[in-house]
């Protein structure tokens, strides 16, 4: 009969490979059979402990508990029979008031142990039945090793289960993130797939903007939440932006900075690196089921923040080019108008021959020069140099020409018009703003120069007969101070005079070395040049300009107007 029934027991366990099933089995049926009270598995596992698997009489609480013992157990063993060397197997049955040890064993060792307490009536055990118990437990070696490796491969089998749903995962929420360029918008995916991924509730990003870190986007937070108020606190964000691996917060020692996190409950931080620089960080909340994270969902959780942190860059990076392409149509724009207050074409008589010319370093620049012809016998010239570069100088620049056009109209004479000018401009600036201005005027009638210098680039006065004048009597420069007094000079125009007028970005060009133009060459220049026509002649000048600064770029606005007297 107990052949009979070792051989049912046989089928029964073999039968499945359902641990709990195996176990089950095991215990309950020489429990039922002997009217044993109560008992219990456990089974070793690869650390060297024995952890309770299964049992039955006995208080739940001890499912899972792990016990390691002094020495192996390779026979049956009533409790008076445990050696003392075992005392902590001897203490535990003692305490569970168990009476037999019947070991589990197989070619591979000790796969686990059986704990039978008293039979009911207090018979003790047979030499027959510790016999049968213990060709059960041969029996059932098998069947449990066949049963945790099928438990094994099944774990193998859900992880790599879940590393697939994860590369799904990430390859559905990569799609999305790339087919986006709304910065936002990513986030919030980012957002919403950790959320509903790992089940947590709340989840917080920050993103690197200039030199530190700012909280971008919060999910979680109550109104009454001080959470917000907690992490935007700078030395929390400094500390933050240094984080270059994932944590686990409640297995990490935190620098003090980041202890906060602790304090609220949040569990995991995350670094968003793009090209191994940490540019934002994810701080993650508890699960809603209070499970700890395990090392396959940080890593999970690392790869899709950085897969983000690319789509966030390139977002960043298109942002970047639509408000280039914004500021670039702007300036077109604008200088489009500001050409429109330079003149096209000065007017030329059989009196007098003008041409101007501007180069500006940017798109926009702060030189201007005029050519205003106010009757038959009168013509007023200009040039002047606002400080700075860019758009601002260009506004002044444009405040400038309105205030002289004004001012033209009144017949002023040519120091009172510059006063008025410099106090125009004194009212409406900043006391960094100024600007340099050379002002003349033509009497065809008695043919002479009046002019005004008002700290511009002295003008070049080349006579007929090669002698060389610098035009530099006037004041001080428009803005500096109100109520300035300006001098003016007048000179006789002679035959084939040639006037030169220039901004300082001609005598100031920069070579790859950094070396100016300067003066002397621009002198030399017009000396060899002065015969050629106006045009060919400021032509001239500019391309040993382009010449000098070969590879560099152009440091300022480069403006000249030349003039010849004609009569």
């Amino acid at each position: 009969m107990e052949l009979q029934s070792l051989f049912e027991m046989s089928q029964v366990l073999n039968a499945s490979l359902n641990l709990r099933n195996v176990l089950n089995n095991l215990l309950l049926t020489p429990m039922g059979r002997m009217m044993i009270s109560r008992g219990l598995v456990l089974l070793a596992n690869e650390n060297g402990a024995f952890e309770v698997s299964i049992l039955k009489g006995l208080s739940r609480d001890l499912a899972g508990k792990k016990l390691y013992f002094e020495n192996a157990v390779d026979e049956p063993l009533t409790i008076a029979q445990i050696p003392k060397q075992n005392r902590t197997l001897k203490a535990f049955w003692v305490e569970l008031e168990l009476e037999l040890v019947i070991p589990i064993t197989s070619n591979q060792g000790t796969v686990g142990l059986i704990g039978f307490g008293r039979k009911l009536g207090g018979v003790d055990y047979s030499p027959a039945e510790i016999e049968y118990l213990m060709s059960l437990a041969n029996i059932a070696s098998s069947a449990i090793i066949n049963a945790l490796m099928f438990q094994k491969i099944e774990l193998i089998n859900r992880r790599l289960d879940k590393k697939i749903q994860e590369l799904k995962t990430l390859f559905e929420i990569g799609k999305e993130l790339n087919a986006n360029l709304d910065m936002e918008r990513i986030i919030n995916l980012l957002i919403y797939a950790v959320m509903g991924e790992l089940v947590v509730n709340r989840c917080f990003v920050f993103l690197k903007e200039d030199e530190g870190m700012k909280l971008f986007s919060a999910r979680g937070l109550r109104v009454d939440d001080d959470t917000r108020t907690l992490l935007c606190q700078n030395s929390f964000l400094e500390q933050l932006a240094l984080t270059q691996t994932a944590i686990i917060i409640d297995e990490t020692e935190l620098h003090p900075a980041l202890r906060v996190l602790q304090d609220q409950q949040l569990k995991l931080i995350i670094p968003m690196q793009n090209q191994e620089e940490t540019r934002g960080v994810l701080i993650v909340g508890e699960k809603i089921s209070q499970h700890p994270y395990q090392n396959d969902e940080v890593e999970f959780l690392s790869t899709l923040c950085n897969q983000a942190m690319i789509s966030i860059e390139n977002a960043r990076l298109f942002e970047e080019t639509l408000e280039k392409e914004r500021i670039e149509e702007e300036l077109s724009i604008a200088r489009e108008i500001q050409q429109r207050l330079l003149p096209n074409q000065c007017p030329n008589t059989d009196q007098i021959s003008i041409c101007g010319m501007n180069i500006p370093s940017r798109q926009v620049g702060g030189d201007y020069f005029d050519c205003i012809k106010i009757d038959e016998d009168h013509l007023v010239v200009a040039i002047a140099d606002v400080s700075g570069k860019g758009i601002p100088a260009s506004l002044l620049m444009s405040s400038l020409q309105a205030g002289l056009h004004n001012l033209i109209d009144l017949n002023l004479d040519l120091s009172t018009l510059v006063a008025k000018l410099n106090n125009f401009i004194h009212a409406n600036t900043s006391v960094d703003k100024f600007i340099t201005f050379f002002i003349g005027l033509f009497d065809f009638g008695d043919g002479t120069f009046t002019y005004v210098n008002a700290g511009h680039n002295p003008p070049l006065l080349l006579r007929a007969d090669g002698s060389l004048q610098q035009l530099d009597v006037g004041g001080l420069l428009l803005g500096m101070m109100p109520n300035a007094v300006y001098e003016y000079q007048t000179i006789t125009m002679i035959k084939e005079d040639v006037i030169l007028l220039f901004t300082d970005g001609v005598t100031e060009a920069k070579s790859v070395n950094d070396e100016d133009f300067e003066d002397e060459k621009l002198v030399r220049l017009l000396l060899e040049s002065f015969r050629l026509p106006i045009e060919e002649l400021l032509k001239t000048i500019s391309d040993e300009i382009d010449l000098f600064t070969k590879d560099a770029p152009q440091s300022d606005d480069i403006t000249m107007m030349g003039i010849r007297w004609l009569a």
